[in-house]
């Protein structure tokens, strides 16, 4: 997939969206909100991947370990992320969700991974805001699935 591949695909899905003018920049740098949840795309001409990124609040500071150890659990074998990457700017604390395909995706398979992205970053964002007003690490709701089905859905891992 070239740039201009890339910018067809957003094309299509702003069209489907209702935003008809939607391209990428020049570095293939596109970002969209989702109610009030900013989700960045970005091309990656050199791997051939769409990486979508989005800002998902700050760990606080004094539950930070417990907070990291959440987040590390939810990243192993991405189960607990369904299939994105959870991560922290050590910096400042800010914790970030994000995920990468081919960037050869058809049209409804992108709008899906989209659509799924947009699920767990905001399922996400939600336990994050509860873990740093007091609320439980361990906290008994379950991580949805794609399309709302089990937990982990087609991440779980089998043997």
């Amino acid at each position: 997939m070239s740039l201009d591949s890339y910018r067809g695909l957003l094309s299509d899905f702003g069209g489907a969206i209702g935003l008809a003018d939607l391209a990428p920049d020049e570095e293939g740098y596109c970002a969209l909100s989702f109610d009030d949840l900013p989700v960045h795309l970005q091309y990656d001409a050199e791997k051939d991947e769409i990486v979508a990124f989005a800002r998902i609040g700050t760990a606080d500071e004094d539950r930070l370990e417990e907070i990291y150890g959440m987040l590390l659990g939810a990243n192993l074998f991405w189960q607990g992320a369904r299939g994105a990457t959870l991560s922290v700017e050590p910096d400042t604390s800010t914790v970030f969700i994000a995920d990468r395909r081919p960037a050869g995706l058809p049209d409804a398979a992108f709008q899906q991974w989209l659509g799924d992205f947009v699920e767990i970053a905001e399922y996400w964002r939600g336990r994050l805001a509860r873990v740093n007003a007091g609320g439980p690490i361990d906290e008994a709701d379950e991580t949805p699935g794609p399309d709302g089905d089990t937990p982990g859905g087609d991440y779980m891992i089998r043997a």
